[in-house]
């Protein structure tokens, strides 16, 4: 797991080689919980797919009910996705972003 979560940290300091040096302790700090959640994920969808989504329960009566490798991949995937937002939108190319949409409003205003 852990050269897996180094490969990933590796492949999004690239995407982020130009970030400012003031914002880069921040960004790597995200990127390595980025990179963390990332393979953990893998990992729970691999388990996912192997053994479903619920199983039934061990005792009396016995009900279906979700596994708890579901629940967790559940909250994971909220936080993964709250903190790629926060790590792109303080990087060069949103603030690019928020500029083109700056444009097209005045372009739109014009028409």
């Amino acid at each position: 797991m852990e050269q897996r979560i180094a490969a990933e940290v590796e492949r999004l300091l690239e995407m982020f080689k130009d970030t400012p040096p003031e914002q880069m302790m921040v960004t790597k700090n995200l990127i390595e919980r980025v990179a963390f959640m990332q393979v953990a994920l893998e990992d729970m969808e691999a388990d996912i797919k192997q053994n479903g989504t619920s199983e039934v329960s061990k005792t009396l009566p016995r009900k279906t009910r979700e596994r708890t490798v579901v629940k967790s991949y559940n909250a994971m995937i909220k936080n993964y996705n709250g903190t790629l937002k926060q790590l792109f939108s303080n990087t060069p190319l949103a603030k690019g972003r928020e500029g083109d949409d700056e444009l097209l409003k005045f372009l739109q205003r014009g028409l």
